[in-house]
């Protein structure tokens, strides 16, 4: 399965050593939890921002939760139409609501429902200077390098959180001193409602039906720390290699021999 990928990095140590891969790649697509940003950006920053944030905005709405029919964009509407996703019973009062909200995070349950929520919360944060996303160096430099020469590739992003939160993350990055966006190195964003859920091998095949490389799987990398993910971008004929991070899972010894694994993406000559 490995036979394109040469002179690999064994384990987490850094160092000169680095990954070539064949063919050259003509797309990356980038996980970010875990793989551009620490886990515990998502874990003790974002997360309990949303817990804190959500009860006040819940008890401005009016229940049952029904579709908001207010000619004004408000914040209440906006959060209104996005609650009635969820079933009549659970948005039947503040109550019943907050607390099928509440389970959802501290059980890390994907669910589409939340994650826009999630995303529109978050993004009152990221504009009131509320929130940072701290990207790792590594990966703002390939971001912003991976079409230097050839403006024919592309990179994406594939996150479980929506494309709303995916775009506030990447438009509010902190560097050095400043805020920097990097929104506009992007050609695309996929989540779980507009490609499957990240460890089913489908997903990756409708990323790359919607990205154009159906036939030619073997040209798209894709970058993860979580390794049933990586799997199953191996299934769709992706290359896929394991990113490491501090505060990341440990790999098992097993997970180092069937997957290439990398701890900075300096690592990478695509």
């Amino acid at each position: 399965m490995w036979s394109n990928f040469s002179s690999v990095s064994s384990g987490c140590s850094a160092g000169p050593s680095s990954l070539r891969l064949r063919p050259t790649m003509t797309a990356v697509i980038i996980d970010i939890e875990g793989t551009v940003c620490s886990i515990s950006f998502v874990k003790d920053t974002l997360f309990p921002y949303f817990l804190r944030e959500v009860p006040a905005k819940l008890e401005s709405l009016d229940y049952p939760i029904k579709v908001s029919s207010s000619v004004e964009d408000s914040e209440s509407a906006r959060i209104s139409n996005i609650l009635v996703g969820f079933p009549q019973e659970v948005v039947s009062s503040y109550e019943t609501t907050l607390s099928h909200i509440t389970h959802l995070v501290s059980s890390d349950i994907k669910d589409p429902v939340l994650k826009s929520l999630q995303g529109l919360i978050w993004s009152i944060g990221y504009h009131n200077g509320d929130l940072r996303a701290p990207i790792y160096p590594d990966a703002i430099k390939l971001i912003e390098s991976f079409k230097e020469g050839d403006p024919t590739r592309k990179i994406y992003v594939y996150s479980s959180g929506s494309v709303r939160a995916q775009k506030l993350l990447f438009g509010h990055v902190s560097f050095e001193d400043s805020i920097v966006d990097l929104n506009p190195y992007f050609s695309g964003y996929f989540d779980i409602t507009t490609s499957g859920f990240k460890q089913e091998s489908q997903s990756y095949k409708n990323i790359l039906e919607s990205i154009g490389q159906l036939e030619t799987p073997d040209q798209v990398l894709f970058l993860s720390d979580n390794v049933k993910e990586v799997d199953a971008a191996n299934s769709a004929g992706m290359k896929s290699i394991v990113v490491v991070r501090p505060g990341n899972s440990e790999l098992t010894e097993d997970d180092r021999k069937r997957f290439k694994v990398i701890d900075d993406f300096s690592q990478l000559q695509i």
